[in-house]
């Protein structure tokens, strides 16, 4: 499997979850809500990314397609692991918890910060972890952290999330 392999199956997790994270509503209101666009995370320093082991050089969009309550922006650390941020304006932690498919969740700190890991039942390789750091206010960052099948790395790729938030959090709001 190629590395455009693993990047289109963690696009196609990452929008799964995205999207069950938030939902479509159908209620019989006839109001439009505007939403506001939440903390772009395209607006990290190059100084956090580095902190974080991300190369800077590697921004790009993330895996999820843009919506008008989400901002998103992708990397690779110098080891080739991809990480993207999704920062959603309308989703709760409980949301990512209520999906039967979002496994072994565990409270961390990042930071300062309380946050969440958690895998996908399908990932029996370990190679994708979830990082979910709600903002101070509404809303949350949702970050996935992914290597190749391939790699012979061991260490858990929750740890791993984990040391890339702890540099990162000091930028989200």
């Amino acid at each position: 499997m190629t590395s455009r392999r693993v990047t289109a199956g963690a696009a196609a997790l990452l929008a799964a979850i995205t999207f069950g994270a938030t939902g479509c509503s159908n209620d019989d209101t006839s109001e439009t809500t505007t939403l506001e666009k939440p903390w772009d995370p395209c607006t990290l320093s190059d100084e956090t990314l580095q902190k974080a082991t991300i190369d800077p050089a590697t921004q790009g969009p993330a895996l999820a397609a843009e919506t008008s309550w989400e901002e998103n922006c992708g990397w690779k650390t110098h080891d080739g692991t991809g990480v993207s941020m999704n920062a959603l304006s309308t989703a709760t932690v409980e949301q990512f918890r209520e999906r039967p498919s979002n496994i072994d969740f565990r409270t961390v700190t990042v930071g300062d910060r309380s946050a969440v890991t958690f895998r996908t039942e399908g990932d029996e390789r370990g190679t994708f972890c979830y990082l979910v750091v709600p903002f101070q206010g509404e809303g949350l960052v949702l970050m996935q952290v992914a290597r190749s099948a391939f790699t012979k790395e061991a260490t858990p790729m929750c740890e791993v999330a984990v040391q890339i938030g702890d540099a990162l959090v000091a930028e989200i709001p």
